[in-house]
């Protein structure tokens, strides 16, 4: 599976909200774009897509912008992946119940390889959440922090 910088972006914005509107502030979608390098155009095509999925929600006017509808701990990185990629699979027929054409299928001795593929990739980024990214990167910072002496 192989992600779209599309969808890295919107991962990065959700993460930049996550960081930047805990007490319910919002952040103007200037300070997300600078802030995770993210071409203006490209983000606001993704807010949009986001605020349609009813992830974000925006203010407009003075001290507009945009804020999570939902808690980082409610997010997770597989919602975000599947609402920009569609669904998670390594190949057509690597998803259960969904016919996909092909004429091995049924037969085929790569597909339960595939659906195996799907479903371990799918674990993770179900299982991973906003807050969950949030923390590592707390705990990369922090980390750093300690390697950083001066002689």
């Amino acid at each position: 599976m192989k992600i779209s910088f599309k969808t890295d972006y919107a991962l990065k914005a959700i993460l930049d909200l996550a960081s930047h509107s805990l007490d319910g502030r919002v952040v103007p979608i200037t300070d997300i774009a600078g802030r995770q390098d993210i071409p203006m155009p490209f983000l606001e095509q993704i807010m949009l897509l986001l605020k349609k999925a009813g992830v974000v929600q925006s203010k407009t006017g003075k001290g507009g912008g945009f804020f999570l509808l939902k808690k980082p701990g409610e997010i997770t990185v597989g919602e975000i992946v599947r609402l920009i990629e569609g669904p998670i699979e390594p190949i057509a027929c690597g998803v259960r119940g969904i016919p996909s054409g092909c004429a091995e299928e049924g037969r085929c001795a790569f597909q339960e390889v595939w659906l195996k593929v799907a479903d371990a990739v799918s674990d993770v980024v179900d299982g991973t959440t906003f807050a969950d990214i949030m923390r590592r990167g707390r705990e990369l910072t922090e980390h750093r922090a300690e390697d950083h002496y001066v002689i």
